[in-house]
Parts: C-alpha cells; structure tokens; sequence
C-alpha cells in the first residue's frame, strides 16, 4: 500500500498561464505543466475556485513533466468580474496583483460609460488603479480627455504612446518590481505597450483599422511575464462585457450621502417623494448614468450573494456525503 504524500514533497508555484484544464507553473526558476488533482475538483465547484493567472499553488511532481496542484494559496487581492455567460459565475481575470492600468484609446475608443463600467471592477480592491490614455499620438486634444477622465474618478491618469520612449519608461518606474495587470477593450494598445516594456514582440498584435479606429486583437489567453526590473505584467484580451461581480455600496458614498437625506429610511430612489437622490439627478447634481451604475450593481449583489448561497449549501451536502 502506498503512503500518503507528506505536505513537505509539495512543491509551492504560481500560475503564469491557463490553457482550458491545464495550468503552467513557474517555480525555483524553472516551469512545470500542471493540472488540479480528482480532490481538487471534488471540493470546489466554481471556476473561481480554480487556479488562475497570478495564483500561488501547491502542487506535488507526477513525473518530470507534469504536476498536480492540490491547494490554491489565498488571494492577496482579485480582479474580477461576472461571466459574460447567462450563468452567472464569477469570472477571475488575475490574482495576487498590485496595480491595475485601465487602458482607453484616444480615439474612437473613448467612451466615459464604458470608462465607468471598468472602473467599477477596481472598486474596494488591494490593488492601485492607473487610467491610461493610449495612442496620444493620434490625438489633437489630449486635455480634453484628461478633464472628460478626471469628472468621472480621482485615479491617477496617464496619457501615452508607444511612441515616445519617456512615456513608456514612466509606466515601467510606476511598475518596478510590481505585478501589474492591463484590460480595456480589444484594440487599445495593451499587448503593444507590454511588447514595448519587454522589448519584443512576445504578444502578437494586428494593424489598426481606420474605418473605425479599432485594433484587431489576437490575445486569447492570459499570460504573466517576466519585465527586467523585476517586475511582472499580464495583458488580458479584449473585454466586450464589463460587469462587476461584487461592489460595495461603500463605492458609492456619493449616493449613500445623498440617500441620508430622503425622507424615508428605506427610500429605493424610484418614485417615493422626498427622495433627494432623484432630486440631485434632477438638477444635475448627480450623474443619471452614475445612479444607473450604482442601481444595476446594487441589483447583481443581490442576485448573486442568493447564487454563493445555494453554491455553498450544495458544497457543504456535497462534502457531508463523502465523509
């Protein structure tokens, strides 16, 4: 009969890339393919539960080539948003990270709504966010971006372009030995400007279309590499639906500040009367699309804190029968 494998035989990894079921693991300087083990798939459930970019693991050797990781380590911090599938699941863009750079391009690309739709995934979060506004190149009115990005959020905005070598040595020094996270829309200059930080054409990236100023991007699954200061950086591909999974109403001490002053304690900022909200978007006090952002986020905790309820009752049923 063999012996259990002792804890000390586990090797400790982190995850730099998923390909569907298997995982590719960098430890001791050196990579290993890796996939969860049958307990693993046993006591988890959700996709969130599985290993993803930036996770630290456990895993123990099968052989020379292929490892089997037994435990995710925690998480540091998450950015994270709802599948875009009607399934509702949390879907994990990266883990353990320390700064997140939104990418918007300065030009057709631009849009505050969408702007506000990424911001809401870094709300609440152990991690710095940084908007970039690429391709300044392209643009005759670069401040105008600036104050239009500034009336929507106090983080920090840099405009770039890959173009000038200051701009990219400043997004490297704000990185050092950090790992860094980039997402936007497909077509941005992510993967441009992470080829440009690591001086080579590691993610391949398609010409720009001029009909509609939209890049063509071929980045599908999500790496984590090495940059020579020391620091580590992730490109994402091209995200269409941007919803966050769970966001704090503390995001939103604008509207909880107005909400003080309704009249009624348990006003839902619809139709009661003496609602100071609707009278702060009545007189432009306060943002419509704001409010909407706040209501629609407010809805989805809701639904989905039901979900990780019967989530963890069908866990916890499942983990009492295997006893």
């Amino acid at each position: 009969m063999k012996s259990k494998q002792s804890n000390n035989s586990l090797e400790k990894g982190q995850v730099v890339a998923v390909y569907k079921d298997r995982y590719l693991v960098d430890y001791n300087n050196t990579r290993i393919l890796t996939e969860v083990s049958g307990r693993f798939k046993y006591t988890n459930l959700q996709k969130s539960d599985y290993p993803h970019i930036g996770d630290f693991v456990s895993f123990r050797k099968a052989d020379e080539y292929l490892g089997i990781i037994e435990s995710i380590h925690d998480r540091t911090s998450v950015l994270e948003r709802l599948d875009a599938g009607t399934i509702g699941e949390r879907h994990i863009l990266a883990a353990n990270i320390d700064i997140v750079f939104i990418c918007m391009s300065l030009n057709e690309d631009y849009n505050t709504k969408k702007l506000r739709n990424f911001l809401s995934l870094t709300y609440d979060k152990n991690f710095r966010t940084i908007i970039l506004l690429t391709k300044k190149d392209l643009c005759d009115d670069i401040q105008y971006y600036i104050d239009e990005t500034k009336e929507i959020t106090d983080y920090e905005i840099y405009p770039v372009t890959v173009y000038e070598e200051t701009d990219m040595d400043k997004i490297e020094s704000v990185i050092g030995e950090s790992v860094a996270v980039f997402i936007g829309s497909s077509g941005v200059g992510k993967s441009t400007i992470i080829n440009s930080l690591i001086g080579e054409e590691h993610f391949k990236t398609l010409q720009i279309r001029l009909s509609d100023a939209q890049g063509r991007h071929a980045t599908v699954n999500r790496e984590l590499v090495n940059l020579k200061n020391g620091g580590k950086v992730i490109d994402t591909p091209g995200i269409r639906i941007v919803s966050s999974y769970f966001v704090s109403e503390s995001s939103f001490e604008d509207i909880l500040s107005l909400g003080e002053g309704c009249r009624y304690l348990d006003c839902t900022h619809d139709s009661e009367p003496g609602c100071m909200v609707k009278l702060a978007i009545d007189t432009g006090l306060l943002d419509s699309e704001r409010f909407d952002q706040y209501a629609n986020a407010m809805r989805l905790n809701n639904y989905n804190r039901r979900r990780e309820l019967q989530r963890t009752r069908m866990l916890n049923k499942r983990l009492k029968k295997g006893r």
